[in-house]
């Protein structure tokens, strides 16, 4: 499977341009090993293991999709054929229904081709056998960073989520001070900010009251 000198291909860059992609204080990930054999696993585990907080053993697509649905893995390593089927489709499947789960194919160089062909443009990151263990540990420190990137980029997305939801109950609440209780912009907005230090609460919390208060149906 390794060889010393064997350069493989990639679908996704070379593996030199790693450094581009390895923002500083991401958290390790957890890895999981699809593989026909211990024995395969146990050369690809011997690779890549310090990368990782943990890395299981899959002996199948199912399993490996069962423990992706569990939460259990960040990251995917395939080593084509998998005993239940090929592995493509599932990887597939696996990036389709968990997008934020990165999958690695490795390949056999005859097939590399057609396999990128086929998962282009879904983020699977393809290696062809036979390939050096240093260029495998590359490739898998890019998809770590990879990961890391995107859940950044989910937790930003979150936060960016509550503050428009906060607006938008902040708003509802200065609404109904201002046709309920008279108020014009300005005094619904001192009286939200009065009103939340005096009580130790945050806007929205105010706000929230505000709403019941005044429209209960709402």
């Amino acid at each position: 499977m390794y060889q010393r000198n064997a350069l493989p291909r990639t679908a996704t860059g070379t593996a030199d341009d790693r450094k581009d992609f390895m923002p500083a204080g991401v958290t390790k990930c957890n890895a999981v090993i699809v593989a026909a054999s211990q024995t395969s696993y146990a050369a690809i585990k011997q690779i890549v293991a310090g990368v990782f907080s943990s890395v299981a053993f899959a002996g199948s697509m199912a399993e490996a999709k069962q423990k992706a649905s569990a939460g259990l893995c960040d990251i995917v390593i395939i080593n084509t054929p998998i005993p239940d089927e090929f592995g493509v489709n599932s990887a597939l499947d696996i990036v389709t229904r968990f997008p934020f789960v990165q999958v690695m194919v490795l390949v056999k160089a005859d097939l590399y081709e057609q396999v990128t062909y086929k998962v282009r443009g879904y983020g699977i990151f393809v290696l062809s056998r036979p390939i050096r263990g240093q260029t495998l540990l590359e490739g898998v420190r890019m998809l770590e960073s990879m990961h890391g990137k995107i859940a950044q980029l989910q937790n930003e997305n979150l936060k960016l989520k509550r503050r428009l939801d906060e607006t938008t109950i902040v708003t509802r609440a200065k609404c109904l001070l201002i046709e309920k209780k008279s108020m014009s912009e300005e005094e619904a907005h001192y009286y939200l900010e009065r009103t939340a230090m005096d009580s130790s609460k945050s806007k929205k919390e105010v706000a929230q009251e505000i709403i019941r208060e005044l429209d209960p149906d709402q």
